[in-house]
């Protein structure tokens, strides 16, 4: 374990500033409107944009991470939400701050698929879940730190410190990189880049026709049309499209990538509890960022134990187990005259489930369908569909929050949680290494998945 583990430290920190930004983020999140004069409405649009920006930036980092070296993708990714960072902090116009959150996003884009390539190539196969559990780990401790941090650097600093802390630990990253070893290439055609920007654009239009009012929705819903016919078109006619759902077609396929999309919804609705618990408990700043402790340290505790038990009892199981759980969060936040013990019950269940639903099941699952020289692809790919969850999160609970309040905003989640764990019931589940080897040694034939999956 140790001889795998050599390299990854670089790696893992990486990935762990970016997670460690949407935990900063959310005790900050109701100083960023007031600051701004802005509605929560509009404010979750710092998360939108993000997201967004990562949905197309890990597509295409991931597939020329391939091709020219994840360790050199994964630097510039570093260095690029390093910089964005600065601007989000500097910003003095909430369009500015939008504008470095987009490229904080297409950082990020870089820095996850690429790192989490170069990780999970380091384990045999029958030891991935393991390895994903690994980078699920370092989530769970960023979930403990972020809250925690961003609370007390919002309060007693403003909201501007919560982005300016992640510049040192970026630099600290990129003086650790020459540490690394090369990452091997492969000759492969990169993704068609306009059909990247269509698709990102078209994501944002949507959006933009959910949440504007009047004239302005019809306006952003035809652009989203005209943007969803120009990446169609170069869907078909590029040499390499810039989403390849072939190793997804069918059914199952379908039931996979949309329930990764609901996965992202519940895991946005983690930027607004500490604005639920500021608005209905009382809670100070800081103490919005500790209330989120029982779902951090839960989640931590759980992140790897969910990679062994991919390993040891099957990818789809752990998913729907932590579906489950992000169910009863919904529910107990949802019930009407909420106090503390409910909604410390609540932290514990949405703990478990963003344990379980994270990273290592679904994960596990989508590589199962792709050769390993392609890993940085198949990671990107679901990435991509969880990302548009995550895009569409904030503005739909927000439009919900608007009408029916922070129940009906919970109340949404429960709900996706719930088709999501549907869904899962058609998508081919990944046997234990030790079911695979007694279906050998017994003259079966010794499949990756169950019937219907691929390798």
């Amino acid at each position: 374990m140790r001889r795998n583990l050599d390299g990854l430290s670089v790696y893992l920190a990486g990935v762990f500033i970016g997670a460690l930004d949407t935990g900063v983020l959310g005790p900050a999140f109701p100083l960023i409107a007031r600051g701004f004069r802005v509605s929560l409405q509009w404010t979750a649009w710092t998360v939108t944009v993000y997201t967004v920006a990562y949905a197309a930036s890990t597509v295409l980092s991931g597939a020329l991470g391939d091709r020219f070296g994840r360790r050199r993708l994964f630097t510039l990714g570093v260095a690029a939400f390093g910089v964005a960072s600065a601007l989000a902090s500097a910003s003095g116009a909430f369009w500015v701050f939008l504008a470095a959150r987009a490229l904080q996003g297409a950082g990020a884009g870089a820095v996850y698929p690429n790192a989490q390539a170069e990780g999970v190539r380091r384990f045999p196969a029958e030891r991935r879940g393991t390895a994903l559990g690994i980078f699920g780990a370092v989530f769970g401790l960023a979930t403990i730190v972020g809250p925690n941090v961003g609370g007390a650097l919002a309060q007693y600093f403003g909201w501007r410190s919560v982005f300016l802390v992640n510049v040192p630990v970026a630099l600290v990253v990129l003086l650790l990189v020459p540490r690394l070893p090369e990452s091997p290439l492969a000759d492969r055609a990169v993704p068609d880049w306009i059909g990247g920007l269509s698709f990102a654009a078209l994501l944002a239009a949507g959006l933009l026709a959910i949440a504007l009012p009047g004239p302005a929705r019809w306006v952003a819903a035809g652009s989203a049309l005209v943007l969803l016919l120009l990446f169609l078109s170069r869907q078909r006619g590029a040499q390499r499209p810039f989403l390849d759902g072939k190793p997804l077609a069918g059914a199952s396929g379908a039931a996979m990538l949309i329930g990764a999309a609901l996965i992202g919804v519940g895991m946005s609705a983690a930027i607004f509890v500490p604005t639920l618990a500021q608005t209905v408990l009382h809670f100070s700043v800081l103490g919005s960022g500790v209330a989120l402790m029982p779902a951090a340290l839960s989640g931590a505790v759980l992140a790897g134990a969910a990679g062994v038990m991919v390993d040891r009892v099957g990818a789809r199981g752990v998913l729907q187990a932590g579906l489950a759980a992000g169910i009863v969060g919904g529910i107990l936040l949802s019930l009407p005259g909420l106090g503390l013990r409910t909604f410390m019950l609540a932290m514990l269940a949405f703990g478990v489930s963003m344990a379980f639903t994270m990273g290592a099941p679904l994960n596990r699952m989508v590589l199962a369908l792709y050769h390993d020289d392609r890993a940085g692809e198949a990671l990107s790919l679901i990435a991509v569909f969880r990302s548009v969850g995550l895009a569409a999160g904030p503005v739909v609970l927000t439009l919900l929050q608007g009408r029916y309040g922070f129940p009906g905003m919970f109340g949404g989640v429960a709900v996706a949680s719930a088709i999501g764990l549907c869904l899962f019931f058609w998508v081919p589940d990944v046997r234990p290494a030790h079911r695979r080897a007694a279906a050998a040694g017994g003259g079966l034939p010794d499949p990756a998945v169950q019937p219907g999956g691929g390798k």
